[in-house]
């Protein structure tokens, strides 16, 4: 982890805690975040400010490239991150590194999305679920330690907001995110 882990750990516990006065025991208000997407986007605009007070860059759906030599079929596969925080290193910048993959895919100029960017620039990687399947989730907590092993300055957390999940299922996924060191923010109004 890096020197601002507190500061976005502490901007996430906020997103929790507004979505817990959301939802009451089923009882769910209309505005709650309805969909992973909708957390996301709350996620992402939360954090676009402390972003710009740090020099970093924060974006959604990023795929993180684990080797700056892989070729495009190995880029395609890829497995896609919810949200991530980058930062420029050593003199050398995210967007140059990603401009460069992108073109191994034979994309160019024509396309904007930098979606594969190496994993050495990650600054923070977040993953959100709003359902409890256990192995789904297991695969997104796989996916952030996988980064924090390559990147050991990467913060990495674990979102799983369901209201209605059930509290054996959430602690199955809190005991699996603590063996793999990733830090979760779960909330379930199910006691059992």
């Amino acid at each position: 982890m890096n020197s601002d882990f507190e500061l976005v750990k502490s901007i996430l516990a906020e997103i929790k805690s507004d979505y817990i006065s959301f939802c009451q025991y089923d009882l769910i208000n209309e505005n709650a975040p309805m969909t992973e997407r909708d957390i996301v986007a709350e996620i992402y605009c939360r954090l676009k400010g402390f972003c710009n007070s740090k020099g970093l860059n924060v974006h959604c759906e990023i795929k993180p490239a684990y080797n700056e030599d892989a070729n495009r079929i190995e880029l395609k596969k890829l497995p896609v991150i919810d949200v991530i925080i980058l930062s420029n290193k050593d003199g050398q910048t995210w967007i140059s590194s990603a401009m460069k993959l992108q073109d191994k895919c034979s994309k160019g100029s024509i396309e904007a999305r930098f979606s594969s960017i190496p994993v050495e620039f990650f600054h923070t990687a977040i993953e959100v679920k709003i359902q409890s399947k256990f192995d789904d989730t297991k695969k997104d907590i796989g996916k952030l330690k996988l980064v924090h092993d390559l990147n050991q300055e990467c913060n990495c957390f674990f979102i799983l907001l369901n209201a209605r999940g059930k509290r054996s299922d959430h602690d199955r996924i809190q005991k699996c995110a603590d063996e793999n060191g990733i830090c979760i923010f779960e909330h379930t109004c199910k006691l059992e």
